[in-house]
């Protein structure tokens, strides 16, 4: 468990009522991974959304030829997992820690439960999830560009 205050901190749920918060903090997680290690592989079960706090994570999709390709790194502050919260439920890349990272773990069933109570978190957390698409979107464009 952390505190309500902190998740505060982060635009995706800056909007959220108190008592959204209290419940987001009882069934959230800090999590520590060392450089190299893998936080989730592609068509996995999105249980948790992440929220980086500390390191970096590289965003990969592997090739037909077992290549890996960076197509984002996210920072502290940043999002991962958006699949937590958008069907099917499933991760559509992997992602490494690029070095030591923290992350908030928030459970992903609380969390589409909250949504559909809380407007104002959902409607947040929506516009914070499409700006993570925008930007994995134009890494793989930047990506595709290179593959020869």
């Amino acid at each position: 468990m952390i505190s309500p205050e902190m998740l505060r901190r982060y635009p995706s749920f800056k909007e959220a009522s108190d008592e959204t918060l209290k419940v987001l903090a009882m069934n959230t997680d800090e999590l520590i991974f060392d450089a190299g290690d893998a936080l989730f592989r592609e068509d996995q079960a999105a249980l948790h959304l992440y929220i980086v706090t500390h390191g970096e994570v590289d965003i990969q999709y592997v090739l037909n030829t077992d290549e890996r390709r960076t197509v984002d790194t996210r920072v502290p502050g940043d999002l991962l997992l958006w699949s937590a919260v958008v069907k099917p439920f499933r991760t559509t890349a992997s992602a490494v820690a690029r070095s030591m990272t923290k992350v908030l773990a928030i459970d992903a069933t609380t969390l589409r439960g909250l949504c559909e109570q809380d407007r104002d978190l959902d409607r947040c957390l929506m516009r914070e999830i499409a700006l993570v698409l925008s930007q994995r979107l134009q890494g793989a464009r930047v990506q595709l560009a290179t593959v020869g």
